[in-house]
């Protein structure tokens, strides 16, 4: 028979248990939610312009956005004149977890341009945006695609507080995942929003020339804003 004092052992030790389990929780929780910062989130944002002779709205497939798990999409045509077009694909994920932001920055172009039957050609050197001292960073690949033309994508993968970065090809700062998701548990930093912009560009001589018409034609409308979550 076991004396009383290893029986209030045994006793402080169920009740101890479950208490410093839901300590562990609330703790992680609560590290794992900083509070919102007082100055508002800075986040990326895109409005396709309104349907004109050189602008065309299309809707995304629903399965595209179910696959995805996305928000918000857009996506539309444009008219690059001299026979070049542009394609406008773009991607929003709001207060999302880990999944999401995988989805925004794990799918590679050659996946998807790859099932509408193009082929890669080459990677090509970075392109880098700068708005108001944030710089975004476009992943740039050219494709042959099924007609036998050149197809230039540009995709901007981007989440908040991560600017700077090619988040497809590298990875954050060219760390790894792991790495990654290591130093931003340590750093307290967990990005709540994250945003993809897809741009195909048809009928280009090279990238140079793509890169230009994306100036004069799309990236004038990508902004940064201030909001509150």
């Amino acid at each position: 028979m076991s004396s009383p004092k290893s029986r209030i052992r045994v006793w402080l030790t169920i009740v101890a248990l479950p208490f410093a389990v839901l300590s562990a929780e609330s703790l992680a929780w609560w590290w794992n939610n900083p509070p919102e910062p007082e100055e508002g989130r800075t986040l990326l944002a895109y409005e396709f312009p309104p349907d004109s002779k050189e602008s065309r709205r299309v809707a995304v497939p629903e399965a595209v956005t179910d696959i995805l798990s996305c928000d918000a999409s857009q996506s539309g045509w444009l008219d690059g004149g001299e026979g070049r077009k542009i394609n406008v694909s773009y991607f929003e994920w709001n207060n999302t977890e880990k999944s999401g932001l995988g989805h925004a920055f794990g799918h590679a172009p050659e996946v998807c341009m790859g099932n509408l039957g193009s082929k890669v050609e080459a990677y090509l050197a970075n392109r880098n945006f700068v708005i108001d001292g944030h710089e975004l960073v476009f992943d740039v690949t050219r494709f042959r695609d099924k007609d036998g033309m050149p197809l230039y994508i540009f995709k901007l993968s981007w989440a908040e507080g991560m600017e700077g970065m090619n988040l497809l090809r590298e990875g954050p700062s060219g760390m790894t995942v792991r790495s990654f998701q290591f130093k931003s548990v340590v750093k307290r930093w967990f990005p709540r929003h994250a945003r993809v912009l897809m741009l195909g560009v048809y009928g280009a001589r090279d990238d140079t020339e793509a890169w230009e018409l994306l100036h004069r034609k799309v990236l004038q409308d990508v902004t940064l804003r201030k909001v509150k979550s």
